[in-house]
């Protein structure tokens, strides 16, 4: 494949000579490094998929762990079974072994279910989210709609599964797992919402607001609980701290409530806290800012939805 390329981008190039339109972004085109790699990886599929090369066996892990064993009960070890045994232990070299015998094995659970073919001509333009729930929440928030019934993406946490898996705030859902939502209670739709494979159908939401957010770092002059206020969206998806914690802010968006991590942090998925505007109100001094990697603080006005999105459930 690659030899008709080159033979191709050699016609190309004397195309270029000759000054033919069109000629010389061809010939950039076809010598792009993406295309090359591109080309690299076809063959090498189509190489599996002719020679269907087997592996030598499919319990590398095991026989590595059963290694580790017998060198451990050796009464007198050799430099070189100690150098084993050290390389064996290596956490990059057990993950290596444990992808070889999940390949091996063919191993490749969850499956996802299949995407639907036959939709209406007349349907809402939607999209299908398939995602894989631990015992980790999906990080986002939803809210019903009480005059329409119909239940939206009232907020996605920042870092949060939901975030890396193309939900966005807006967006209404239609189905989860096949049942359809509109009309059910947010307690409702959270008990659909089980751990192992979810789909959700959605309508995307058209124009999602662009906010050119700012780096914060902040020091905390006082306690919090989310639990203990009253006034937080939802409680679940808060994330308490101490005075004299650094945090970081990540989010934004919401007039009221931002999102932040703690630091140092072991997680990558943010929790609500309330924000500057929230706090004026309340009359506290809640914030010291310590260091500001970037330059200023942007702040929002708090609009009618964000007063209104005081009723969301944690999923």
């Amino acid at each position: 494949m690659r030899q008709i390329l080159t033979d191709v981008i050699e016609e190309v190039r004397q195309s270029v000579n000759q000054d033919i339109d069109g000629a010389e972004i061809l010939h950039s085109l076809l010598n792009a490094s993406w295309l090359q790699s591109l080309l690299k990886v076809y063959e090498c599929l189509q190489r599996f998929l002719r020679d269907s090369p087997a592996p030598a066996l499919d319990y590398a892990s095991g026989l590595s762990l059963q290694l580790l064993i017998d060198i451990r009960a050796l009464s007198g070890c050799s430099e070189e079974a100690k150098e084993l045994y050290r390389l064996l232990r290596q956490p990059h070299l057990q993950a290596l072994l444990s992808a070889h015998d999940t390949v091996a094995q063919r191993d490749y659970e969850p499956v996802l279910p299949p995407m639907p073919e036959d939709l209406p001509d007349d349907e809402e333009a939607t999209r299908i989210v398939c995602l894989v729930k631990n015992k980790q929440p999906l990080g986002a928030t939803i809210k019903r709609n009480d005059i329409t019934g119909e239940i939206f993406v009232a907020r996605v946490i920042h870092g949060g599964l939901a975030d890396r898996s193309l939900l966005h705030a807006g967006d209404r859902i239609i189905e989860v797992n096949g049942f359809p939502v509109d009309g059910m209670e947010p307690e409702q739709v959270i008990q659909v919402v089980s751990q192992g494979t979810i789909m959700f159908k959605v309508v995307p939401i058209t124009e999602r607001p662009v906010h050119n957010q700012t780096m914060l770092y902040v020091r905390a002059m006082a306690d919090y609980s989310p639990q203990q206020d009253p006034a937080i969206p939802c409680a679940d998806a808060g994330m308490s701290f101490r005075k004299g914690d650094v945090l970081e802010i990540v989010d934004q968006t919401d007039a009221l409530w931002w999102q932040a991590k703690k630091l140092p942090s072991n997680t990558a998925c943010a929790g609500l806290i309330p924000s500057t505007n929230l706090l004026k109100k309340q009359r506290d001094f809640w914030w010291s800012q310590p260091y500001q990697p970037h330059a200023c603080i942007q702040t929002f006005s708090p609009t009618e939805e964000d007063m209104m999105a005081i009723d969301e459930k944690c999923v």
